[in-house]
């Protein structure tokens, strides 16, 4: 019960060492990130958000909507991964925009290569 509460809704701008072990002890460390976001225009404050690297089934509903409904899909992807202040980032359109640019970029894509036959 008191780690769902460390895991919670924060108001500070910066996790604290307690959070960051509560998301250690529930979650794999080789799947979450930590994202910062500017709180204005002149990138002088940021918040920390943690976010889990989307799964494929994320990735496939994100990708099912994205030219469809571009917000819908945003939806998807920051439900799918974000872990906290899930509802201040989705209430603000500047964070929200900027918190799925950055998600975006965690989808995991390998280089391949193609040889001739």
């Amino acid at each position: 019960m008191a780690k769902d509460k460390d895991l919670k809704e924060s108001s500070s701008k910066s996790l604290t060492d307690a959070e960051r072990k509560a998301f250690l002890e529930k979650y794999d460390r080789k799947k979450l990130r930590i994202i910062e976001l500017p709180l204005d225009d002149y990138d002088s404050e940021f918040m920390e958000a943690v976010v889990l690297v989307p799964s494929r089934t994320v990735m496939g509903q994100y990708m099912k909507y994205i030219d469809q409904n571009p917000k819908r899909a945003q939806d998807i992807l920051l439900k799918g991964s974000l872990l906290n202040n899930k509802e201040v980032i989705m209430s603000d359109d500047a964070l929200a925009n900027t918190a799925v640019s950055l998600i975006a970029e965690l989808l995991p894509i390998r280089e391949g290569r193609i040889k001739k036959f």
